[in-house]
């Protein structure tokens, strides 16, 4: 009797051990399933200048690379417009729909955000010239909890070393601009700040359209010893007429960013198209996974020495060998 009862108990027993591993397994898979359904994102994205293919389009196109992907676990709701008030309504909709985070450009919209994100806890991740001097953060690790980006300005002193490196005799730039970005005003204080320190003087020429460029080329004093290019959209987009003027006078044409020595510049010491969106993206990429911007420093934008020999035969130059040697990036 009693070896009945033992027997009895041990196949219940069995049969209970067997149940339990099911439910394991049940649950284990059930946790994988639920794990393998990737979490949907909701981005708010904000350029002001859709025309320039840095910054917010980089942004986008290394997103992927990250693991969101537009269409597939990410939606981004996009304004791409010149327009304040037009940016003003797009922040606070992403405000109410609660976003997962924002990227925004140029300084008015990332004043916006900074102002309209306040108390929500929603992280903005900003691409701009001079985050420092705008009052957006007090400095790259002292900046608002919820606020994180890549600063663009920094450059511009070390490009000057290197055009006296490539034409020591410089003493003139000559610089057309149009006031089309925010970023262009501020470029050409920095400009002119360092130019003042070294000693070089400088010949601004405002354009305010593509008519405009061409007579303002013309009117190039005729000490100009470079042409510099700033964060200006239109003078930027027709860099070709701004080289194929420099060339004339067999001088370089040069940049600290927005255009680069792939566009024809002699050359170009700045971030590339994709490497400033790809700091941003990454950054996003840390906050989407749970890092706080807290504490995620603002980031200088990484720059690179690049050099067209090309451009610089067809205007007559000879690049010295040193400054070959230390470049990034040379075409030949």
């Amino acid at each position: 009797m009693i070896s009945v009862s033992r027997d009895k108990l041990k196949r219940v027993c069995n049969a209970a051990l067997q149940v339990l591993m099911l439910a394991i397994i049940f649950a284990t898979l059930s946790g994988c399933q639920r794990g393998s359904e990737a979490r949907k994102y909701v981005i708010g994205y904000i350029d002001p200048n859709p025309e320039e293919k840095e910054g917010a389009p980089g942004f986008l196109r290394n997103m992927p690379k990250h693991g969101f992907t537009e269409g597939k676990n990410v939606t981004y709701i996009k304004i791409q417009t010149k327009d304040k008030q037009a940016i003003e309504n797009g922040i606070r909709d992403m405000v109410g729909r609660h976003v997962d985070m924002i990227l925004t450009m140029s300084t008015p919209p990332i004043k916006m955000a900074k102002e309209l994100t306040q108390g929500t806890n929603i992280p903005v991740v900003f691409i701009m010239y001079d985050a420092i001097g705008t009052d957006i953060i007090k400095s790259f690790v002292d900046h608002p909890s919820n606020i994180t980006g890549v600063q663009l300005q920094g450059s511009t002193p070390k490009t000057l070393q290197w055009l006296l490196a490539i034409s020591p005799r410089a003493r003139h730039i000559f610089v057309p601009v149009t006031f089309d970005t925010g970023a262009a005003k501020q470029s050409l204080e920095k400009l002119k700040e360092s130019c003042n320190q070294i000693g070089l003087t400088v010949t601004v020429a405002e354009v305010k359209t593509v008519e405009e460029l061409q007579p303002a080329l013309k009117s190039m004093p005729n000490d100009t010893d470079a042409v510099f290019l700033l964060h200006s959209w239109l003078v930027g987009s027709h860099a070709g007429e701004v080289i194929e003027e420099a060339n004339k006078r067999h001088i370089p044409v040069i940049s600290a960013g927005h255009v680069d020595y792939q566009h024809g510049l002699t050359m170009s010491y700045g971030p590339t198209d994709d490497s400033i969106g790809a700091q941003a993206a990454r950054l996003a990429s840390k906050i989407l996974q749970g890092t706080s911007p807290a504490y995620l420093p603002v980031e200088n934008a990484e720059v690179y020495l690049g050099i067209n020999l090309k451009t610089a035969r067809n205007a007559g130059m000879q690049i010295p060998e040193e400054v070959l040697r230390r470049a990034d990036f040379v075409i030949r």
